[in-house]
């Protein structure tokens, strides 16, 4: 059935697409959500975001809701403020009049780099580069007593796997033996809805020949060390290593490890290393920046502000007392002015402020 006022047919609605920025958010960053692809459609549309959650028992997933969008949005666009921990959203448009909704969007994955995510994926052993019939153990960590362990990888379209595809799941632990195709991005999803942090996996296809880089497989804390080496397949840690920093060669000596003593932002990008004519694949080693949370001045002030209030009444009744004593005895120098100057050099009242607090506390007195 065509609507001639929607310009739509509720037989094939359309599908937004979703877009999120930044995919890889440092720790607190706030991430946007978008969605997009109905420009050209009718005005009116309302938009309503959505978080995915795994049910691991059942290898599916169910999507709810996220707080502030139960009514929708009147914005295409959605900022999650940050903390934000590795999960996959989606969105839809509907409206009232007629009543309509759009399909949902493709899901899309926002990876944190929290160093305390609320569950967490290790890798045994622990690199991002493997060779062919390694034995490779991935092992969830959190919260939640029912896991699976995730693969992504990117072909003709995006492909999602789980461990029993390609592996064997023992409790919260994933084995696999390492084959050509196990290439991809790997996360662990709990029964309560925790995604962990994502790692990459990358094979060396030359079984008998080949090396490859030992990087860390998680990202580093910005003024970290860390230690990158270059290993044959019998695990032996080679010399006379070259190192190469996005395609560029790092310095034009030979080494045995390339040791950065703190890294910074600049040091994250794609290494890999070349011995006796043989060339490890690349990997991408992430540097995380560490947020320093600004200290408010607002407790301090609580703390600070009554105690010098109290100081200051006790010096003026004491000088008021003082001068009321000296007046008494025929010494006038000692006066309200005086004061006034006094307070006010060292605690920067008003002249008006000194002035009402005088006279009330000498109307007390009489």
């Amino acid at each position: 059935m065509f609507d001639p006022v929607s310009n739509l047919s509720p037989a094939f609605p359309p599908q937004p697409v979703l877009s999120v920025s930044p995919s890889w958010p440092n720790p607190g960053a706030s991430v946007t959500l978008s969605c997009e692809g109905l420009e050209l459609q009718s005005a009116g549309w309302r938009f309503f975001w959505y978080k995915v959650v795994p049910d691991p028992p059942s290898n599916s997933y169910s999507i709810e809701l996220l707080p502030g969008s139960t009514n929708g949005t009147e914005q295409n666009s959605f900022i999650i403020n940050g903390p934000t921990h590795t999960a996959e959203f989606l969105c839809r448009a509907g409206r009232e009049e007629p009543k309509f909704y759009t399909n949902y969007s493709k899901p899309k994955f926002v990876w944190s780099a929290d160093p305390r995510p609320a569950a967490s994926l290790s890798v045994n052993p622990d690199r991002v580069q493997h060779f062919r019939y390694d034995s490779v153990s991935l092992s969830c960590e959190g919260n939640s007593t029912e896991w699976r362990v995730m693969r992504i990888i990117e072909k003709y379209r995006l492909l999602y796997f789980t461990c029993s595809d390609w592996g064997n799941m023992t409790g919260s632990t994933c084995t696999i033996n390492i084959s050509w195709n196990n290439n991809g991005v790997f996360w662990c999803e709990s029964k309560s809805g925790e995604f962990s942090n994502a790692v990459n996996i990358t094979v060396q296809d030359d079984y008998h020949d080949g090396i490859i880089l030992v990087s860390p497989v998680h990202p580093v804390t910005e003024g970290d060390p860390v230690t990158l080496s270059c290993r044959d397949k019998k695990q032996n840690l080679l010399s006379n290593v070259f190192f190469y920093h996005n395609n560029k060669l790092i310095n034009n000596d030979s080494r045995e490890e390339l040791k950065i003593s703190a890294v910074s932002k600049s040091d994250e990008g794609f290494y890999k290393c070349q011995h006796s004519g043989k060339e490890s694949p690349r990997s991408w080693m992430s540097v995380r920046v560490t947020v320093s949370s600004p200290v408010s001045s607002f407790p301090v002030m609580l703390i600070v502000g009554p105690v010098v209030g109290i100081v200051l009444i006790i010096l003026i009744i004491l000088l008021i007392l003082l001068w009321r004593c000296r007046r008494s005895k025929g010494e006038t120098f000692f006066s309200s002015q005086w004061i006034r100057l006094f307070v006010h050099n060292h605690f920067n009242y008003s002249d008006m402020d000194i002035h009402s607090f005088v006279k009330q506390t000498r109307s007390r007195m009489i």
